[in-house]
């Protein structure tokens, strides 16, 4: 599944050449005394199940360059080396995994982010002829540029969240020919930034979702001025004046 470290690497333009003669070494060699984060994700829901960690390293050794959009210079930037990390199920639907802060190799990679967050894994028990669509979760980013939009709160030490979500059923016949159902909160996806870190650091992610209160999305028959997507909240209410996110706050009155 493409998510915000993918695309965020994705979007970069052409590569010209990279600083380590070549396609870089990607391969990871984390160090004996690397420092380590602890990823706990406690999965609410026996139709959910946390997505494998999606972690972003970089090197600032092995750069590489790309012509400018703007003026076609010549831009050099560090490299990204993003990988996927499976979560091991525990007890009590708790699901672990570690990631090495120092990533190590030819190319001295560092972690720069991770996603961590569920998905529905099943949808028929809201609907016969639903889908699973979307995630939510959380960015942890751990430099600056990996928060470098500005949108990024920052944490010190160990971080906890327990962000609240609920179902969304999207109907989109443009598109796909099945509805989907999907999550959302007051954020789809946080974005932290830890600013402290200790021999070691752990992140917890505790999501809670109440399947009592449902929202409906159904896209306009065509795209065209003026056609919007109607909102259609649990006690009847219907808006459709151009938003395309549900208002979390009309749920929690």
């Amino acid at each position: 599944m493409n998510y915000k470290l993918k695309t965020s690497v994705i979007i970069l333009s052409v590569l010209l050449t990279s600083g380590c003669s070549g396609t870089p070494n990607r391969t990871l060699s984390p160090p004996s005394d690397t420092q380590w984060v602890n990823v706990e994700v406690k999965n609410p829901s026996q139709y959910t199940k946390p997505f494998p960690l999606e972690v972003r390293y970089i090197s600032h050794k092995c750069l590489k360059k790309r012509i400018s959009g703007v003026d076609g210079s010549v831009i050099t930037e560090p490299n990204y080396n993003v990988i996927n990390v499976p979560l091991q199920q525990g007890a009590n639907d708790l699901w672990k995994a570690k990631v090495a802060m120092t990533g190590g190799g030819a190319c001295e990679w560092t972690l720069s982010a991770f996603n961590v967050g569920i998905e529905y894994i099943d949808a028929t028990h809201l609907g016969k002829d639903l889908v699973p669509g979307t995630a939510v979760g959380a960015t942890i980013s751990f430099d600056d540029d990996a928060s470098r939009n500005g949108q990024f709160t920052f944490s010190p030490g160990d971080l906890s969240l327990e962000p609240k979500y609920y179902p969304l059923i999207k109907t989109n016949k443009m598109v796909h020919a099945i509805d989907t159902l999907n999550l959302f909160g007051e954020e789809d996806f946080l974005q932290k930034r830890i600013s402290s870190i200790s021999k070691s650091l752990s992140v917890n992610y505790s999501p809670k979702i109440d399947e009592s209160k449902i929202v409906r999305m159904v896209s306009p028959k065509e795209y065209k001025i003026g056609a919007f997507y109607k909102i259609i909240y649990p006690d009847g209410t219907v808006v459709s004046d151009g938003s395309t996110h549900p208002d979390i706050k009309k749920l929690e009155k």
